[in-house]
């Protein structure tokens, strides 16, 4: 009897014993789960910003409004003291087809933060970045040369300048910065959005 006692006696201990090593390793296991993903998700989360910043320096310059126009510059010979200088006298009419790109010039320079799940990026302001002549496009309109005096290289180069600032202008008047500017943020949130929605980005222009 008593060795039967003895028997189930160890058996109950031996069962005790084994829910507990469950219970324990159970509680040991979740602990270990729950801390990974807590680090797990305090790595991505410090991360955030390192992500979204890469992704902006990968994009370098964002050029998202431009500008397209054919435009007629005339150009007239220097005159010296309000005076012409005599047997110098040269002009010319030509025409260009020309586009202006405005954008973000330089997308490193922005400012990254980061508050919980959301990160904030001032974005420095739009500009004209760049304006472009397409020099097949060229057409001489009208022509008035000197022989003492023939339009040169440097001529041409010269109402190509004057030429690129009436574009610029011209540019501004239509609002192609106000255009980069929404078009930027169209873009740039699509870009630095994550695809996992482990943050939201919020972007913003700096004063």
């Amino acid at each position: 009897m008593k060795d039967i006692l003895k028997g189930v006696t160890v058996k109950i201990i031996s069962v005790i014993v084994m829910i507990a090593l469950i219970v324990g390793g159970g509680c040991f296991a979740y602990k270990y789960y729950i801390g990974k993903i807590t680090n797990k998700t305090g790595h991505e989360v410090v991360n955030s910003i390192e992500v979204v910043k890469e992704k902006l320096e990968t994009a370098a310059e964002l050029n998202t409004g431009s500008y397209l126009c054919t435009d007629v510059i005339t150009w007239d010979s220097k005159k010296f003291k309000d005076w012409k200088i005599p047997f110098t006298d040269k002009s010319f009419i030509v025409q260009y087809d020309g586009v202006v790109h405005a954008g973000i010039r330089d997308l490193t320079k922005a400012e990254v933060t980061q508050e919980g799940n959301t990160i904030l990026v001032k974005l420095p302001d739009v500009e004209i970045t760049e304006i472009e002549i397409d020099n097949d496009s060229f057409e001489k309109l009208d022509e008035s040369n000197n022989i003492f005096n023939p339009i040169s290289i440097e001529d041409l180069n010269e109402a190509q300048q004057d030429l690129k600032e009436k574009m610029r202008e011209k540019a501004l008047e239509k609002g192609v910065l106000d255009i980069a500017r929404s078009n930027a943020e169209a873009v740039l949130s699509e870009i630095l959005t994550a695809p996992d929605d482990a943050y939201t980005v919020e972007i913003e222009w700096r004063d």
